[in-house]
């Protein structure tokens, strides 16, 4: 069952795992607090691993390897049925996600163009990708509205203590 904080406990809400480093030490959410959750949901679909189950270990594992060991975390269902050198690309967009430094992390708009980059490529060489499609492109401008939304609720709490 995954651990959802509500509030009640502690002035922290989101979902454990997903949530950023950064948020859980100091209770403020931010726009870079969803750009890291996005990384996590990107290395999630990579690995096929779910964050309650150590994904962040075998990212700061690959995280090492200087070619940034995505082949040793690659969901096997994967090899072989997508091009290596997407799925390094996207990592990479994951791994800038995961800084810890928040202001170190891409903007939404820089994550949406670094994918769209790659399913250009795709488009162009004709090989497959099977995860970067439409529905991540709809996902990750749902993003976009979610965190406008987010940013107006927190705005206007903020506003009323």
């Amino acid at each position: 069952k995954e651990a959802v904080f509500d509030g009640r406990k502690s002035s922290l809400k989101g979902t454990y795992g997903y949530m950023d480093p950064a948020y859980i030490s100091t209770s403020k959410s931010s726009v870079k607090s969803d750009i890291y959750s996005l990384g996590v949901i990107i290395f999630e679909i990579i690995t096929a691993i779910h964050p309650h189950q150590n994904l962040m270990d075998y990212v700061n594992l690959a995280a090492m390897d200087p070619d940034g060991g995505v082949d040793e975390i690659l969901d096997k269902r994967l090899v072989g049925k997508c091009n290596p050198e997407e799925v390094k690309s996207l990592a990479k967009i994951a791994f800038r996600c995961l800084n810890k430094t928040p202001r170190r992390r891409p903007s939404i708009g820089e994550v949406c163009q670094a994918i769209v980059k790659i399913k250009q490529r795709r488009l162009g060489k004709g090989s497959t990708m099977s995860f970067v499609d439409e529905d991540l492109t709809r996902m990750v401008s749902r993003i976009q509205d979610q965190q406008v939304e987010l940013n107006r609720l927190v705005s206007k709490a903020d506003s009323q203590q």
